[in-house]
């Protein structure tokens, strides 16, 4: 007796029982490998009640689907698909772009960013342009560009350490001897409150390294705060210790925490561990915040680990 392939197998199936086998399925792998198998995975791939069962329970509403350019499929990529965080990589925006940006009404669920005064420099950059714009800024005493204490500047490629493998042709933020801070505000005005009080979860995520000959650490926070700007939720990576040279990502899932999102600042931290001066401490880059659907989180979580835990991928 011939045995059947996995094809005919899933040709057999009734569609809508094949789309349940797609659910158990990372949302990734359903938007790009699977519609490359084959035609008939494609179409699946494709089926609107997959998408909308997907955005099930997260307070997306059958009109928002229809406000959007296509429907389910694209609510979920434009809601989920998204990176929360601009200039994931430091990068400059030119101080003509900013402006007009600063006039542009924002599309829905797009986020909102604080445009403010960009004052991280190349090494080599001509001080004598006109400052961009950032969505990064220095907290508390942390300077753009100084020579030491706890200031921070923008590497382009990184200086003592090979390029992230996430990001080769991208800047880096390295960091001086003492704690040098910047953070990013992440207003939501355009995200529904219904989606919003319905906690959704987030993953965050962040590649670093140290300097050759550089021990350094890096630390990372994400709040979450209500309308009022009241910090209602907090994930903190503690003080991680970089690797000389080596690139690796934190991640991270946020779930689980109270209703009331309206706001995210978004702040990440370094310094050296032995040099006086210099920026000796830790490098970072690729910095990414999105949110991910309730019925997608088993597949961030590890085994046996828990909610807000992080992991350090090497």
């Amino acid at each position: 007796m011939e045995s059947s392939s996995p094809k005919h197998y899933c040709e057999s199936l009734p569609d809508a029982v094949f789309a349940k086998v797609l659910l158990l399925l990372p949302a990734v792998e359903i938007a790009r490998s699977c519609a490359l198998v084959c035609r008939q995975w494609r179409d699946a791939t494709q089926d609107v009640s997959l998408w909308s069962e997907l955005c099930g329970g997260t307070g997306l509403r059958s009109l928002d689907a229809l406000r959007c350019m296509g429907g389910w499929k694209g609510l979920f990529g434009t809601v989920y698909g998204v990176n929360l965080v601009a200039s994931p990589h430091f990068s400059r925006i030119h101080h003509m772009e900013a402006e007009q940006m600063k006039g542009q009404a924002l599309r829905p669920w797009e986020p909102k960013h604080r445009l403010i005064y960009d004052r991280i420099c190349n090494v080599e950059e001509d001080h004598d342009e006109p400052h961009s714009f950032s969505h990064w800024a220095t907290e508390g005493g942390s300077v753009f560009q100084r020579g030491g204490g706890d200031g921070v500047l923008r590497e382009d490629p990184p200086q003592g350490c090979d390029p992230c493998p996430a990001a080769l042709d991208k800047p880096v933020l390295a960091t001086s001897y003492e704690w040098g801070r910047v953070q990013q505000y992440i207003g939501l005005q355009t995200f529904s409150n219904k989606f919003l009080d319905n906690s959704p979860p987030m993953m965050f995520s962040i590649w670093f390294a140290g300097r050759e000959g550089a021990p350094s650490l890096l630390r990372v926070q994400v709040l979450l705060r209500d309308e009022l700007k009241n910090v209602i939720h907090s994930w903190d990576s503690g003080d991680v210790r970089t690797t000389e040279n080596k690139w690796r990502q934190i991640k991270s899932i946020i779930y689980g925490y109270p209703q009331g999102l309206r706001s995210i600042v978004v702040k990440v931290a370094g310094k050296s561990m032995m040099h006086g001066s210099g920026f000796y401490g830790a490098k970072c880059t690729a910095v990414r915040l999105h949110f991910i659907p309730f019925t997608q989180v088993k597949f961030h979580v590890a085994e046996g680990q828990g909610p807000e835990q992080s992991v350090i991928y090497y």
